[in-house]
């Protein structure tokens, strides 16, 4: 009965665009989807306890701006009859899922756009679909959780002299935890299960053609077969970790994701199986009286318990680093304006010709921003309390450093630390990740990371805002209780 005790139902949905729609990406990835290797899916969780909701998204695309997860939340917010702030939205950060509307807005066609806002339009009502099936299903639930350890990513931010470069430094320590969530019915019959890892999903490289979950497909799929009920990927902070095996070059990258996915899977079920909500184990006694030999027996649980479910958020505002001057923005503008007359002008290779693109609205962001006087961007900490366990999300692609101290300073037990949660504003070096001498305007960074362009964010943020943003999320953290 509702207000008697925690009620958990999930379900996952697919989410998989048209044949033809171009993949997110700029250089790199960016080329229409030829044929399905794995579906996408977009699941949720619906918790009850004590009179309050919460609903947990979790999907297999690759970004969103902050207004289009708000449109995605607010629409299950609705359907659910519950605060915006009772509903967070986690990314995979896949890198084979086609791109949403404000990613493409002044870099494609008018049609490629509108597909795509067609495409939006069907997340959204299938993510409201998933709400309302989830609530449907709720049913009586216990819950447990476990942290395990994978080796499959690694540090991903190499320098080359000053420059810094997409590669990999195998030394260099990383996060490497898995962390599990179960949620279970009174028999001990899974509900759902959630896996938290931070990697990013490029095993399917930018050669390949196919539509893919990328590694978390395997995983879900595998979880699924041997533990069961609803499988759900969240992304932790991976914006400076990669996969072991690097970004895929080949046309066929299936059976390396197989391979990735399914180590990864396998550990999540190691931890799950070792979940026990029904049962638990009482002091020592004698095997049937046998002398000398004791055991612990399992008993079977009878109670129903209560938990306190409750939602936070906290914002900051990041500064950029100095901006040029009206005239020098203006002088970029008129630069990118003749620069794409000119690549297709010559034939230039699509990639090319999208950068361009790309290029132009990020310096007409320059010229609006250097207009301003003191321009910031708003960054957003979104926390959810489940019991006595913690999940905090960042709207930024985060290094896995910010999540580590996140977690460290935590007045939480047990905190889930995401990164790509409500939305990407961009990525959030560490004062201490930028170049010697500073990030220095436009960009003194290589593709394709670090790089403001692909956000339409005027530059690089202050060097303080990692650390307003760590505060933000453990202030978040702390309303909690």
């Amino acid at each position: 009965m509702p207000g008697r005790g925690l009620r958990a139902g999930a379900v996952n949905l697919t989410i998989n665009p048209e044949l033809g729609m171009a993949k997110g990406g700029l250089r790199l990835f960016g080329s229409p989807i030829e044929k399905v290797d794995d579906d996408l899916y977009l699941g949720v969780l619906v918790l009850e306890s004590q009179g309050t909701t919460l609903a947990l998204i979790a999907c297999d695309l690759g970004n969103s701006r902050t207004e289009e997860a708000l449109a995605i939340r607010s629409g299950v917010a609705q359907a659910l009859d519950v605060p915006v702030v009772n509903v967070m939205f986690n990314l995979s950060h896949n890198h084979s899922a086609a791109d949403l509307p404000t990613m493409l807005h002044g870099n494609a066609d008018e049609e490629a756009i509108a597909r795509s806002e067609g495409y939006f339009d069907f997340v959204i009502e299938q993510a409201v679909q998933a709400a309302i099936t989830a609530q449907a299903q709720l049913r009586p639930a216990r819950m447990a959780h476990a942290w395990g350890k994978s080796d499959l990513n690694i540090y991903r931010r190499e320098w080359n002299g000053d420059q810094d470069i997409l590669g990999e430094v195998p030394d260099h320590p990383v996060d490497d935890s898995v962390g599990v969530i179960r949620f279970d019915d009174l028999e001990g019959n899974p509900i759902a299960i959630l896996f938290r890892y931070s990697c990013h999903p490029v095993v399917n490289g930018a050669q390949s053609p196919t539509l893919s979950a990328d590694f978390p497909g395997p995983a879900r799929k595998i979880i699924e077969k041997n533990v069961g009920g609803t499988v759900l990927f969240l992304q932790g902070c991976g914006g400076n970790i990669n996969p072991q095996v690097g970004i895929g070059y080949e046309k066929d990258c299936s059976e390396e994701v197989y391979r990735v996915g399914t180590a990864l899977g396998a550990e999540v079920v190691r931890i799950a199986l070792g979940l026990r909500t029904n049962k638990y184990q009482s002091d020592r006694v004698l095997l049937h009286n046998v002398p000398n030999i004791l055991f612990k027996p399992w008993e079977e649980r009878n109670d129903h318990p209560t938990i306190t479910l409750n939602a936070s958020h906290e914002t900051a505002h990041f500064n950029f680093v100095p901006l040029p001057s009206p005239t020098e923005a203006q002088e970029l503008q008129r630069y990118w304006e003749s620069e794409i007359v000119a690549r297709e002008a010559r034939g230039a290779l699509t990639w090319e010709i999208r950068v361009a693109k790309k290029m132009k609205l990020w310096a007409d962001s320059v010229v609006a921003s250097s207009r301003e006087k003191n321009p910031t961007r708003e960054f957003e900490a979104h926390a959810f309390r489940i019991g006595d366990i913690a999940i905090v999300g960042l709207n930024v692609e985060a290094f896995f450093e910010s999540g580590e101290q996140i977690k460290a300073h935590s007045p939480w037990p047990d905190t889930f630390v995401l990164g790509y949660t409500n939305g990407t504003i961009m990525y959030l070096p560490r004062a201490e990740d930028y170049p010697k001498g500073g990030w220095k305007w436009p960009n003194s960074h290589a593709l394709p990371d670090f790089l403001p362009q692909s956000y339409c964010q005027p530059a690089q943020w202050h060097p303080d805002s990692e650390q307003k943003a760590v505060r933000a999320a453990l202030n978040a953290l702390e309303k909690l209780k």
